[in-house]
């Protein structure tokens, strides 16, 4: 299972390879560097005793050169390791947004209707800074470590298969089972971590979002409550985790104090009867201590990779999802006339957790340019699920919809974009400037900034640059806040900006005063006169004026007429009308 997810997560991130595997053959020569080295120093130093030599040359002189020319290059190939890797890491981290950006856009919304706005915000920040430690703290040391020590195992094979079935009973086996049984410990602590953290940081983005809903209802002591809860029981995950980081390095310091005790009595056992050369004898003393002390560098490794584990695993789960909406290349150019827009027996149904809620129900409409038509009934019956469809942000279960005759899904996203502009029900603002507040994605067009306060003025925002930052003036959290009224406003300067061939209005008027609404309905009409306009509404003021009312119940279209035919037949949309009164 890690080797699958760790092997699928450099999958995508081939481009780095040559550069990860530098790193690692990094760190291979640095742990050798130290082996040689510890080797070397405790060579010189006691080669006096051992092999007599006496003369100042030799006792410090060329011991001091060996040793400072190699210490030398040990700092040269540690510091180019560290950089290497640092680089790989943030390489890694960049690539690994860029892709999950490019992964998660054609998945809104449909595909993931089932996870949370805070779950795909902490995929970015939590799950991302977790796989941080990935290439440093856990790939890097535990593959050079291990390859050190095959290496070290080879050499001992070729010398003595005594010293190698040693090396590996007492060495090679305990770390095995050291690795397995923290693995196992940390696997229900980071469990437990990780669902505490994400139940804390949803109970922290539910109450910034809506902090106005807990004052005014008293949930602020509840919420309180809640979140301290939940920041004790994180609290308690970590301060194990700790406890087992703090266990993890005593007992690996225990396993190698007693591997080495156990080295140097064999090696007293096994080497010094058969009259091994002192050389060989040091040497191997001195690697064995030194690697020793190399492993216990990764103490505190296996029982973190659960949490690396699960982490991989929730980006995963957002790159290995494939959109169910696909946009293919069309050989439309462009459409520089909308001449219908059909609907044809389309059916949809919201899918969550295997439950099917039937939304529409063989809908069909038929509507040509110049069309301005209300779709109207109680809350539920699919209104604004058709506006999208039409924009293909939803995908219908059967049926068709077909734009001067071509199907919808053969239209490319870009061409459907430009000609379908939409002024939704509740509109957001973006903590930026107005300008860019209103250009949205219209920002290569060469828009000028006479053009867009003509628009303002037009749609009575003209109030918004009546200051020294102009078009440059903040809007958002902690800046310049708008009313209903001027949200609306904005939605439909974007919309004019936009200029798309159809225009869908979901509740354009909801939530304002009469005075403003019909402000609103007369911009409407004047403004995109000649575009086909569908509106979704309740307000019997729009419907007064349509010629076309499309009256919807239970996701399909029960009677359809002018607001005077509708009411002079007294059936469905009368009594619809009587419930708005």
């Amino acid at each position: 299972m890690i080797v699958f997810y760790i092997l699928l997560f450099y999958k995508y991130q081939k481009k780095y390879l040559k550069m990860l595997l530098l790193g690692i053959i990094m760190s291979i020569v640095a742990n050798f560097c130290s082996i040689f080295l510890s080797i070397l120093s405790g060579f010189f130093l006691t080669s006096t005793f051992l092999f007599k030599h006496h003369f100042a040359e030799y006792n410090y002189i060329i011991p001091s050169i060996i040793i400072r020319f190699l210490s030398m290059f040990k700092t040269i190939t540690k510091y180019y390791e560290k950089i290497i890797k640092h680089n790989n890491t943030l390489n890694i981290l960049k690539n690994l947004r860029i892709i999950i950006f490019t992964k998660i856009f054609p998945l809104y919304p449909y595909d993931i209707i089932n996870i949370y706005n805070s779950e795909i915000l902490q995929l970015f920040i939590s799950d991302i800074e977790t796989i941080d430690i990935l290439y440093i703290q856990i790939i890097s040391p535990i593959i050079s470590l291990c390859i050190t020590i095959f290496i070290i195992i080879i050499h001992l094979i070729i010398l003595n298969y005594c010293l190698t079935i040693l090396f590996i009973i007492f060495l090679c086996m305990p770390l095995t089972y050291f690795a397995i049984y923290f693995y196992n410990k940390g696997y229900l602590i980071s469990t437990n971590n990780i669902k505490y953290k994400k139940k804390y940081y949803l109970a922290l983005y539910n109450f910034l979002l809506y902090q106005q809903e807990y004052k005014i209802f008293e949930g602020i002591t509840c919420i309180k409550k809640k979140l301290n809860i939940l920041e004790y029981k994180w609290e308690q995950q970590q301060t194990k985790q700790n406890y087992y980081d703090t266990q993890s390095n005593t007992i690996l310091s225990i396993i190698i104090g007693i591997n080495l005790l156990i080295i140097l009595i064999f090696s007293y056992i096994i080497l010094v009867p058969k009259k091994y050369s002192r050389y060989f004898i040091i040497s191997y003393i001195l690697s064995t201590i030194t690697l020793n002390y190399l492993i216990l560098s990764i103490s505190h490794v296996f029982q973190h990779i659960n949490n690396i584990l699960i982490s991989t695993k929730n980006i995963f789960k957002i790159i290995n999802k494939k959109p169910t909406i696909n946009f293919n290349k069309s050989k439309i150019s462009s459409f520089n006339k909308i001449i219908s827009l059909k609907i044809i027996n389309l059916s949809f149904y919201y899918n969550t957790n295997d439950i099917h809620t039937l939304v529409l129900n063989n809908l069909s409409l038929n509507i040509k340019n110049h069309d301005v038509i209300a779709i109207t009934g109680h809350n539920g019956c699919g209104k604004s699920t058709l506006l999208m469809l039409l924009t293909r942000a939803w995908e219908p279960i059967s049926g068709n919809i077909y734009i001067n005759n071509y199907n919808l899904n053969t239209i490319n996203l870009s061409i459907l974009r430009k000609i379908i502009s939409v002024i939704p029900q509740k509109t957001e603002i973006l903590n930026d400037t107005l300008k860019n507040n209103l250009l949205l994605n219209n920002q290569k067009k060469n828009i000028s900034n006479d053009f867009l306060v003509k628009i303002l003025y037009l749609v009575g925002l003209d109030k918004l640059i009546l200051n020294k930052q102009h078009l440059n003036i903040q809007l958002g959290e902690n800046q310049r806040l708008l009313s209903g009224g001027e949200l609306k406003k904005l939605a439909l300067a974007r919309a004019i900006i936009h200029n798309g061939h159809i225009i869908l209005l979901d509740e354009p008027t909801v939530g304002l005063d009469k005075k403003t609404s019909k402000k609103i309905l007369q911009l409407i009409f004047s403004v995109f006169k000649k575009k086909i306009i569908i509106i979704v509404t309740h307000d019997i003021a729009i419907l007064k004026r349509m010629k076309y009312i499309y009256v919807m119940d239970n996701g399909s279209i029960i009677e359809k007429g002018s607001h005077i035919t509708l009411i002079n037949k007294k059936q469905h949309y009368w009594n619809y009308i009587h419930t708005l009164l």
